[in-house]
């Protein structure tokens, strides 16, 4: 046992935990005082740190873990959608996904000609007949005069009525963005579907919530996370509304979740080198407003991180991410197939010097590059920028770049995130696609591409640091389910049957995802230091569960529940 302190504050023993050290260490007890972890050691060696005012708590041979990091999500999207018009990720034809809505539109008290209705939960890729898009034609045909919107859980693509496009400025005149796409017909009128960038705006642009009403979503998600005993995030989109609501939550002493955030910087707020300057200085401005001064066991908010959102999305139709080799698409019919070579290569949505400077020059400014990366020709131009940045800029080494997503990847590209130093940060749900979503992107990509889909552990067998992020609301949230997939590279279709094995990859083990789900997770936010992990000086960031993962199968994690959250040493969640 090692020791700072004199007394402890809070005592737990009798249990079983998993430190998450740099040796995977188990303990038996732990104390607290002022938040912080004092010792760790056996239950006789922690008694010694027990006096008349500490509360000790008997953990009867049950499992302690750090608190769950999840490094890459979108609370507050999330949040918003807990509530409202929601799909819950089906499977539908359009005569389906149109009667869903219009039953609640029919329910709905909101009648209103500018009363929005964004519905939630709804996947393009998964509209049936698989390929099929649901376009302004479609939602025109519902029996309301208000703007509505499907907003796909990928975030990717927004599909809009003609209300909504009248609302949100668009017409036929509208020019073509440079980082994404206005779905047009033939004709060139707008077919009301947003792609990419696009969409984000348009849906950022949908009227806020007013300031009592962003704090109560914030509460839900803070008690949502907490329930699935998540103790620290990282919003990966971060903005005013939300920071805002839990900046108030903070200051009511109210908060139950340590909140990070990345600032994006869109091609639009550098559209040249010389606008980089005033796009840093407006990151700056809201990270001030909205960091902490002093990171301590009280939770609080961070803005230390910079996005960059490079390329689009694997799937088709849109077929966005950014490739080597490009995209093959089916020439033939549903019954016989003819995949061939296209000459589309996905998107990339900066000018190459542009994203080369503002890497560096935010990595100058002290915040960690943040990069959505989904196809393999975004991951090459961003190693290769940060190759850059590591040999002309030493002094900038202890930066932590992290790759977001990395849904196909080449396979000489694992051993330069290992060179480089470079974070993967993965949602090890999709290692469990649909037993259709397989097929389709076999042929998409080929069988050679195809071997590198989703990969996890070639990551870590590499040399790299991997780390855990849900991208809650894109899928739903289920850490545990999200665990599982990682252990077993298993998910179920939308009858709930298990779906095939994508072998593209060994499976992880229990200790690889809790380290990228902990410690490794608070390494790419360069927390380490004071989280992810039960360690001497670090914040008490505890969960209880109600089973031990290290003793149960790889399929059972997915029924973890959890039985307390601590943050900072105080309980925030009871079951």
């Amino acid at each position: 046992m090692v020791t700072n302190h004199s007394y402890a504050e809070t005592a737990y023993i009798n249990g079983y935990i998993y430190t998450a050290d740099s040796a995977n260490n188990v303990c038996e007890a732990i104390a607290i005082a002022h938040g912080y972890i004092i010792a760790t050691g056996t239950t006789k060696q922690i008694q010694y740190l027990v006096n008349q005012n500490t509360q000790v708590i008997d953990l009867q041979g049950k499992t302690m873990l750090p608190g769950i990091i999840d490094a890459h999500l979108h609370p507050f999207w999330g949040g918003l959608q807990l509530s409202g018009c929601h799909l819950d990720y089906a499977s539908l034809t359009i005569e389906q996904t149109l009667a869903k809505i219009q039953h609640y539109l029919d329910q709905d008290p909101c009648v209103g000609i500018d009363d929005w209705l964004q519905v939630r939960g709804w996947l393009r890729q998964e509209v049936l007949p698989l390929g099929t898009d649901i376009t302004r034609t479609d939602l025109d045909r519902l029996n309301t005069v208000r703007p509505v919107i499907l907003f796909s859980n990928d975030c990717h693509t927004l599909v809009a009525n003609t209300r909504a496009l009248e609302k949100f400025g668009l017409n036929r005149h509208t020019p073509a963005p440079k980082d994404g796409k206005i779905g047009r017909r033939p004709d060139g009128e707008l077919n009301g579907i947003l792609e990419d960038a696009p969409a984000m705006r348009a849906f950022d642009s949908i009227p806020a919530l007013n300031n009592k009403q962003a704090i109560e979503v914030a509460k839900l998600v803070q008690y949502e996370l907490n329930k699935q005993g998540v103790t620290t995030v990282m919003d990966a989109r971060s903005a005013d509304l939300q920071f805002r609501a839990f900046k108030t939550l903070a200051e009511q002493d109210c908060l139950t979740i340590r909140l990070l955030g990345a600032a994006e910087i869109t091609p639009d707020d550098a559209a040249t080198l010389n606008d980089i300057p005033k796009a840093l200085e407006n990151v700056k401005a809201f990270a001030k407003t909205y960091s902490d001064e002093q990171w301590q066991p009280k939770p609080g908010l961070k803005i230390s991180l910079v996005k960059f959102f490079i390329d689009g999305v694997l799937q088709a139709p849109l077929m966005t991410a950014s490739l080597l080799k490009p995209y093959r698409i089916n020439q033939g019919t549903h019954d016989q197939l003819n995949f061939i070579e296209t000459d589309r290569f996905g998107d990339l949505y900066y000018d190459n010097t542009l994203l080369e400077n503002l890497i560096i020059e935010s990595s100058k400014a002290g915040f960690h590059p943040h990069m959505h990366t989904v196809g393999d020709g975004a991951i090459e131009t961003m190693l290769n920028h940060i190759e850059t940045l590591r040999t002309q800029y030493p002094h900038l080494n202890h930066i932590r770049p992290s790759l977001a997503h990395n849904e196909l990847a080449a396979p000489h590209q694992y051993a330069r995130f290992a060179q480089l130093n470079v974070i993967a940060t993965l949602s090890f749900q999709w290692a469990g696609p649909t037993n259709e979503m397989i097929e389709q992107f076999y042929h998409m990509l080929g069988e050679a591409r195809f071997n590198e889909l989703e990969p996890c552990a070639k990551f870590l067998d590499a040399g790299a640091k991997i780390a855990f992020g849900s991208d809650w609301p894109i899928d739903p949230l289920n850490e545990w389910y999200d665990f599982k997939v990682a252990m077993t590279r298993t998910g179920y279709s939308p009858a709930g049957k298990i779906t095939k094995q994508l072998k593209t990859d060994r499976c992880l083990t229990v200790t690889e995802v809790l380290r990228a789900a902990t410690i490794d997770a608070a390494f790419m936010l360069s927390q380490e230091q004071h989280i992810g992990s039960i360690e001497i000086g670090k914040f008490a960031d505890l969960i209880i569960l109600d089973r031990n993962p290290f003793m149960i199968e790889a399929e059972d994690i997915e029924n973890v529940k959890i039985i307390s959250t601590i943050i900072g040493g105080k309980l925030v969640y009871q079951q």
